[in-house]
């Protein structure tokens, strides 16, 4: 079915998880044990912040439901392609996930399946943008409750490949994007976590075969980050491009079987100048995890690299995340889908409405370095800052895509910068804790560093500023720090110690001394510290 005029117009005047219109799927299309299946488009929030539709699909199972409603598995599919004729909700799941679908539907789950933005609905799909199908995997568990069916607040998310990408940026983000939710866990199967990596081992050699999804890739960075294609790649490899922009996996499949690097130019692509940077933007942050994690890979899958995933778990691990992680030995990338059947019992545990839905308690000993070293082992990192960009706007309620929420993570960015062009002297992208300690006993540049933070201060401000007077009134901040998980009135305190000229606002110069304080010393006391820290 075709978006009709009018329901795109009303685009913009729907909250996200809105349904604005659902339908029966055909039964060929319902995986086995659904009683039920619908067609579903909600509002959504496009890559770039602006209102989208999107399109998914909704199984409910056979039979009576339980006593609080069906409890939610919201399930993020791997790659189809990239055109409107490829989305689940049009031609239908592959064999294999539906197969999966149907094991959570016979444990008594209603699964929600968003084809994410761009599949059956107006405009680019953003491949590999993990932000922006997390906001689709959440907002269409928020639009199966408005079809009549009883269900559950709590839900989990699973995803495979593609899909296992999008579900751990939705672990990132879900219980501050959707509070009124009982979100209690990330199920992540073959996913892939180190894009930067994994492309730099499957691109090394002229001779390496190319691998499924990197034709998908490149056309997805193409779309939406203008990599210029043609710059570096043959012939051959441009009609590759052109062809995943339309084609379903299967044809790609078979397009990619007897070709290497060499024939599509890609050896070396890391090396391409900003590939690197475009990579690196679809990372999944080494952060910690507030709900805990289920990760599994197979030693014999060619498309992810099983030391990745090894890397990216010990790394949540020591950041405080709860991670199981789950070694399938023999298991190839689509085979990852019924290698762990011990995912049903792992899910009900954290599914239980008795189980706590929590996985961390904020530390209040922390101090010094510690504060900044959000991941735990150590050294700060660029992954550091990606983490407190996106638990603060998550803390307000942003959309990780919108442009407010852009600005904020633009600003942590900025501070990283800054922070690593004074402290890492061996320029290995780590700051150490003797590189921090040597900084501050020389730092003679506080007015270039001022410089340097203002667009962190800036953005928190607009972030924030309601009435848009370019100040923060004590409501307006108030409202943001009881976001970042602070009673209102250590809030109050807060807001008076950073309103130091007493004028009952809080300017960006007030929010530039605050957190220039915090840097050069790291205290739970100082008043900027609430950027850095206490989110669950």
């Amino acid at each position: 079915m075709i978006l009709t005029e009018d329901l795109l117009q009303d685009n913009a005047f729907h909250r996200a998880g809105t349904l604005v219109r659902s339908e029966e799927l055909p039964t060929s299309f319902w995986p086995g044990h659904a009683g039920m299946g619908y067609r579903v488009w909600y509002q959504g929030i496009g890559y770039d912040g602006s209102g989208r539709i999107v399109s998914g699909s909704v199984f409910v199972p056979a039979g009576d439901p339980p006593r609080d409603g069906w409890p939610v598995v919201s399930y993020a599919h791997g790659t189809t392609g990239l055109s409107d004729r490829t989305a689940p909700s049009v031609i239908g799941l592959s064999r294999p996930e539906s197969r999966h679908v149907a094991t959570w539907l016979e444990a008594g789950y209603v699964v929600t399946v968003t084809d994410y933005e761009g599949l059956a609905s107006p405009g680019p799909h953003p491949y590999f943008n993990g932000e922006a199908a997390a906001d689709d995997v959440v907002d269409i568990v928020r639009a199966a409750h408005q079809l009549g069916h009883p269900l559950s607040r709590r839900w989990i998310v699973v995803g495979f490949s593609q899909g296992g990408h999008a579900a751990l940026f939705t672990g990132l983000m879900a219980t501050k994007y959707a509070p009124e939710l009982d979100f209690r866990g990330t199920v992540a199967l073959a996913p892939p976590v180190e894009v930067p990596t994994i492309v730099r081992m499957q691109t090394a050699d002229d001779s390496a075969s190319v691998t499924l999804f990197l034709p998908y890739l490149l056309a997805g960075l193409r779309t939406t980050h203008g990599l210029a294609t043609q710059e570096f790649m043959t012939g051959l490899g441009q009609r590759l491009i052109e062809l995943a922009e339309y084609a379903p996996v299967r044809d790609i499949h078979y397009a990619v079987a007897v070709l290497t690097n060499q024939d599509i130019g890609t050896t070396g692509l890391n090396r391409r100048p900003g590939v690197e940077e475009m990579l690196n933007a679809c990372r999944v942050p080494a952060a910690r995890f507030d709900r805990p994690v289920m990760l599994a890979a197979g030693t014999a899958d060619a498309v992810l690299p099983m030391a990745a995933v090894v890397q990216f778990a010990a790394e949540i691990r020591r950041a405080g995340t709860d991670i199981h992680l789950e070694t399938c030995a023999g298991a190839d990338h689509t085979s990852m889908l019924s290698a762990v059947p011990e995912i049903l019992e792992w899910v009900g545990e954290r599914m239980s409405a008795t189980a706590s839905a929590s996985a961390f308690e904020p530390s209040n000993t922390r101090s010094g370095f510690e504060l900044l070293d959000i991941t735990g082992d150590g050294c700060l990192a660029a992954d550091d800052y990606e983490a407190f960009g996106l638990r603060l706007v998550q803390a307000y309620g942003e959309a990780p895509g919108s442009p407010r929420a852009a600005a904020v993570r633009a600003g942590y960015r900025a501070l990283w910068r800054a922070m690593a062009i004074r402290a890492d002297v061996n320029g290995d992208g780590r700051i150490t804790a003797d590189e921090f300690c040597a900084w501050l006993r020389t730092h003679r540049d506080e007015d270039a560093f001022d410089r340097d933070i203002t667009p962190l201060a800036q953005s928190v401000i607009d972030l924030a500023d309601v009435d848009r007077n370019g100040v923060l009134d004590r409501e307006e901040l108030v409202g943001l720090l009881i976001g970042c998980e602070h009673t209102p009135a250590e809030a109050s305190i807060l807001f008076d110690r950073l309103d130091t000229d007493d004028s009952g606002t809080v300017t960006t110069a007030e929010l530039i001394a605050a957190i220039r304080q915090f840097c050069l010393d790291p205290t739970p006391d100082k008043p900027g510290a609430w950027l850095f820290g206490r989110f669950r």
